[in-house]
């Protein structure tokens, strides 16, 4: 039997059979090489990306995007640099370049021709290698580092959490680490570069920060002491003070300082309603001048708001918002037609004002507590 064997061994057929076997074995080797390179072309990927580009499809490029770790990829800041972008390109024809590595990622590059002026763009789009176990055929990802500032933090007191763009950023989404003082730190490995509102907030207030993070390593302080509301109690505060002065004046037009409408906003405060009923008879003093004669024959026929601007200061001891506004009002106040005579008597000027609401927080909810108004009368015309 072995003797046997030996003569098959040496036969020219088993060299034959060893020959095609290895050829056999490098074809195989070579179509799974060859396999894998087509499936790793990154290319149809990219493509996919240009598309969505092109026609403005801004979330499907988004998706496309790869969601690092550690980054924080606004969507609507993205959205908002990808529109950029494209009204700065006029796409008529394009051409898809040959994949390309540079820097450890695959470049794919798209020449974009404008057909009227001749003038071409290239449009380089990189993709990450992304790997699952021990997959062989790589997915990919769009690299967006070209939009992305790196190594931006924030620091603030403990009881706060952070919010960029009123996002409220988990903590999942960061590196948070405490210091000795008791300040945290959210430190993020990269950030879409652009205007934030960069805000420390808890229940009731808010530090607040609005700026341009285009420099990497940015780094900036909310450490400090002057709250304001939060976005929540803002928008409250913003609402119930625009009604509040609405409410104000109409009273103070009509000679109405008992007003139900504007009675109503003041919880039942006894001495807060009657101080209210004092500061509109005395702005009503304003539109109407009691030195004048027959003034209760006058009404307003015009006021016109200018210059209106707030602020807002939390004081946490008291647990308390004080909003304050400066304005001033152009106003004119006038008779009706005489019919023996047909003559109207008039009067105007302008009014420079500083009102101050405090409200008490109760219930999570905001009750109006004070009031306070500063006038400065300027008579432009008397009576004719």
């Amino acid at each position: 039997m072995k003797e046997k064997l030996k003569k098959i061994r040496k036969s020219r057929i088993f060299s034959l059979m060893k020959i095609l076997i290895f050829i056999a074995i490098c074809i195989g080797a070579g179509s799974v090489i060859a396999y894998i390179e087509h499936e790793s072309d990154p290319t149809e990927q990219a493509v996919v990306y240009f598309r969505a580009f092109v026609q403005k499809d801004y979330e499907k490029m988004y998706d496309c995007v790869d969601q690092e770790s550690g980054y924080y990829l606004n969507k609507e800041m993205y959205v908002n640099t990808a529109k950029k972008m494209r009204e700065s390109m006029m796409i008529d024809s394009y051409n898809i370049k040959e994949p390309t590595e540079e820097n450890g990622k695959q470049l794919v590059a798209i020449e974009c021709t404008n057909e009227e002026t001749g003038e071409t763009q290239n449009f380089n789009i990189y993709l990450n290698e992304k790997r699952k176990g021990l997959q062989i055929v790589p997915d990919y990802d769009i690299n967006i580092d070209s939009f992305v500032v790196e190594n931006f933090s924030v620091v603030m007191k403990q009881g706060n959490h952070l919010e960029l763009n009123g996002e409220t950023i988990a903590e999942d989404m960061a590196d948070i680490s405490t210091d000795e003082n008791g300040n945290v730190t959210y430190a993020f490995k990269g950030i879409i570069a652009g205007s934030y509102k960069v805000c420390a907030a808890n229940d009731y207030g808010a530090l607040i920060k609005n700026m341009e993070i285009l420099e990497k390593e940015t780094k900036i302080e909310l450490t400090g002491t002057d709250y304001t509301a939060n976005d929540k109690y803002a928008k409250l505060l913003s609402d119930n003070g625009n009604q509040l002065m609405d409410l104000f004046y109409s009273a103070v037009r009509k000679r109405n300082p008992s007003g139900k409408k504007l009675t109503a906003q003041l919880d039942n405060d006894k001495k807060l309603i009657q101080k209210v009923k004092g500061l509109v008879e005395q702005s009503e003093e304003i539109v109407y001048w009691p030195e004048v004669k027959n003034i209760d024959k006058y009404t307003v026929k015009d006021m016109k708001m200018n210059n209106l601007k707030s602020s807002v200061k939390y004081e946490a001891d008291k647990k308390q918002y004080v909003v304050y506004y400066t304005y001033n009002y152009d106003y004119t106040s006038a008779t009706d037609t005489a019919l023996y005579s047909s003559y109207v008597y008039s009067l105007s000027g302008n009014c420079k004002s500083e009102m101050t609401l405090t409200y008490n927080i109760k219930d999570d909810n905001i009750v109006l507590s004070d009031m306070t108004l500063k006038n400065k009368n300027t008579k432009d015309s008397g009576a004719e």
